[in-house]
């Protein structure tokens, strides 16, 4: 089974949110006017004819003329600066944006929407916890939700068939009857969340938390669940036929009834 990874953020857009970060920290005034400084004195030094000896020297037509010239280099820098003051209140809007589109389409009933899909994965991009999102029911096949923030998210009956949630938190989330097949589970949280009867066929929950995680009548055939721990489970009338359960851990796992790997079915109560 092939590992998924998530989309990694590159070196330029973390600058750049490393530049935003810093210059929200400075009074929009005081970052205007460092700039305008700065650009002036650099604009006097590049004039070889230019010499400042005192105050006269400052102001005089020369020197005068010579910054004015820069006029629409210091003009690009203070929009960018503004630009970047006012980042947040777009990230926020466009934040806002996203939920209405989401909120949208749980009012509507509307279970496949290509909006719902980007705008989740947009809200997710910057780190926007989608904890308690209620999506029941909505079609999110091959969604890219890694590493996200689904605590308590009610996704029952939901289409999540080859989700990448690798590593995503989806503790005590309402998965129920949600199709899960093939999505990329490994690491994931799914610590006290309901999968009954969910399809995770040939799934993938390499170490995943599924500690009292209800699996009961899940269809788990095929699934990887390599290291998955797996204490107090409910796996009864679980199908794990072919599942991979190497260094799985089943410490007070409910195995009644449950197919196991080999196709015998176990009758622990």
């Amino acid at each position: 089974m092939t590992e998924r990874n998530g989309r990694t953020k590159g070196k330029p857009s973390q600058f750049i949110r490393q530049l935003e970060q810093a210059i929200q920290s400075i009074p929009t005034w005081l970052a205007i006017a460092v700039a305008v400084v700065f650009l002036a004195v650099l604009a006097l030094w590049a004039e070889d004819d230019i010499q400042i000896h005192s105050f006269q020297d400052l102001i005089s037509r020369e020197t005068i003329k010579a910054v004015f010239a820069q006029v629409q280099s210091i003009a690009v820098v203070v929009a960018i600066i503004l630009y970047l003051k006012e980042a947040p209140d777009r990230r926020a809007q466009k934040h806002y944006e996203a939920w209405r589109v989401i909120d949208s389409a749980a009012a509507a009933n509307v279970s496949t929407s290509y909006a719902r899909r980007i705008a989740l994965q947009d809200l997710h991009k910057d780190s926007v916890s989608l904890r308690g999102l209620d999506a029941p029911g909505a079609n999110l096949a091959r969604i890219d939700l890694p590493k996200a923030d689904l605590q308590e998210a009610n996704l029952e009956l939901a289409n999540l068939q080859e989700a990448n949630l690798q590593e995503a938190d989806l503790s005590e989330a309402n998965l129920c009857g949600a199709n899960l097949q093939k999505a990329n589970l490994r690491g994931a949280n799914l610590k006290t969340a309901n999968l009954q009867e969910a399809n995770l066929r040939d799934a993938d929950l390499s170490g995943a938390n599924l500690r009292d995680t209800n699996l009961q009548k899940a269809n788990l055939r095929g699934a990887e669940l390599w290291r998955a721990e797996l204490w107090d489970a409910n796996l009864q009338d679980a199908d794990l036929r072919w599942a991979e359960f190497q260094g799985a851990e089943l410490n007070g796992a409910k195995l009644c009834r449950t197919t196991m790997p080999d196709g015998t079915e176990m009758n622990q109560a």
